[in-house]
């Protein structure tokens, strides 16, 4: 868990380094990428209308500075998020001062069973340790989820691409980078196993449909990154 540690402490540095809340999460982005970004997690997390139904709620889980998940709690009466860097925490309550934010793991989620509508997240499974928590994590979001309700995993890197993308890395420049930077770092996904996994008999009454969902082909690296909705 070293490097899980390291990781934890390089988000914390990343999250005071600048003042720029796209470049503290690792998405310096112009405005228009930004725009396409956030209409496409829109679409796929099936938001419902603008109305705050009462007690409806989203969780962001890895939620950073909360910067994505401000662009969807006014369809919720209550967002939340969650993320393992205390000084991303401090910033996502600037970010958003109606949330409700705490830290903690993503394979840990000290919420109550069935208490989202939506889950959401986005970009952070490739920091995971292992496959391992990636599971857990996945278990967790299902947990915590309404029947009903709809799970939103964005950003996946999937496994068919991990040799291509990680001999690619140059190693010797890769020792200058955080430990997040480094793509020989990162964790790719079984994304098949993934759907079999949670189609198993035990999942039948929490999961009622579960997708793989492509990137739209403008966005820049969607060949090898992949979206995963869950129907509870």
């Amino acid at each position: 868990m070293t490097s899980f540690n390291q990781k934890r402490t390089e988000w914390d540095n990343q999250a005071s380094s600048t003042s720029d809340l796209k470049a503290q999460v690792c998405r310096p982005v112009g405005e228009d990428d930004w725009r396409a970004l956030i209409t496409d997690i829109e679409k796929k997390l099936l938001l419902p209308n603008k109305d705050k139904a009462q007690g409806s709620a989203i969780l962001d889980v890895g939620c950073g500075n909360a910067l994505v998940l401000s662009e969807f709690a006014n369809n919720f009466e209550h967002a939340y998020g969650i993320d393992y860097g205390d000084s991303m925490i401090t910033n996502a309550q600037k970010t958003l001062p109606q949330g409700i934010f705490s830290t903690g793991e993503a394979a840990d989620l000290k919420f109550s069973d069935q208490q989202f509508d939506r889950v959401l997240s986005y970009s952070i499974f490739h920091y995971f340790p292992d496959e391992g928590y990636i599971y857990k994590a996945i278990d967790e979001m299902i947990r915590v989820t309404k029947k009903g309700g709809v799970i939103l995993i964005g950003d996946l890197l999937d496994k068919t691409f991990e040799q291509q993308i990680k001999s690619a890395s140059d190693l010797n420049y890769e020792k200058k980078l955080p430990l997040i930077l480094r793509y020989s770092q990162w964790t790719f996904c079984d994304l098949e196993k993934i759907i079999t996994h949670f189609q198993q008999p035990k999942y039948q009454s929490k999961v009622n449909k579960i997708e793989i969902l492509n990137q739209p082909t403008h966005f820049k690296l969607h060949h090898y990154r992949k979206d995963l909705r869950i129907c509870c």
